[in-house]
């Protein structure tokens, strides 16, 4: 699933820059979504495997690709944002996730090899890596009792259920002038579930 957002230079949000959400994140634990994404290493299938690999890393490639084409031809520089996962961090592999794992942490790497690349084009670019968040798709899951548990005993803010506004602050922030000075990192914003001290699923 891809979605872009663009704003160009007479949005009221932001000047003299354009945000793209270059890619969205399917969240591995989620009902209808489980059998496509969650298997063991042994039973995923190559047809898993390149659907996974054509969302999250081809998909968002080349949509970021043919945005900042556009933002070099303008010469007015950008910034693009795609959404990765905290399963793309070392910390936040799970089993049963070895294709969407692996997709997430590659899409980290071409959001550094783009900074890398674009940033004397004042193109910025940077990832947002979220933990579990409350959505459509993950709706059922947020209510069973032993999800609340492990967020209970692993995560330091002790919660594990908000909604999507949590990530607006920080996107704004990114597209915003006041982020000049930022590409090429990591966001991460999971409620502290991946920082090193807390308890890790396979302990539980």
């Amino acid at each position: 699933m891809i979605r872009l957002i663009a704003r160009d230079t007479s949005s009221s949000i932001v000047s003299h820059s354009h945000l793209y959400l270059a890619s969205t994140t399917l969240h591995s634990f989620s009902g209808e979504h489980e059998l496509k994404i969650v298997h063991s290493s042994l039973g995923l299938t190559e047809e898993e495997w390149d659907n996974i690999y054509n969302t999250n890393v081809k998909g968002a490639w080349l949509v970021s690709k043919h945005v900042c084409i556009r933002m070099h031809d303008s010469n007015k520089g950008g910034s693009v944002i795609n959404i990765s996962s905290i399963a793309g961090l070392s910390r936040g592999q799970v089993p049963g996730g070895l294709a969407y794992t692996s997709s997430k942490t590659a899409l980290n790497a071409v959001t550094k090899m783009f900074a890398l690349e674009l940033g004397v084009h004042k193109i910025r670019v940077n990832s947002i890596n979220p933990g579990l968040f409350k959505s459509e798709i993950t709706q059922n899951l947020m209510q069973k009792d032993w999800l609340n548990n492990v967020a209970l005993r692993t995560v330091s803010l002790k919660k594990w259920n908000l909604s999507d506004p949590a990530l607006t602050s920080l996107i704004r922030y990114l597209v915003h002038d006041s982020s000049e000075y930022v590409s090429g990192n990591d966001f991460i914003v999971d409620a502290g579930a991946t920082l090193p001290g807390v308890p890790i699923f396979s302990s539980l």
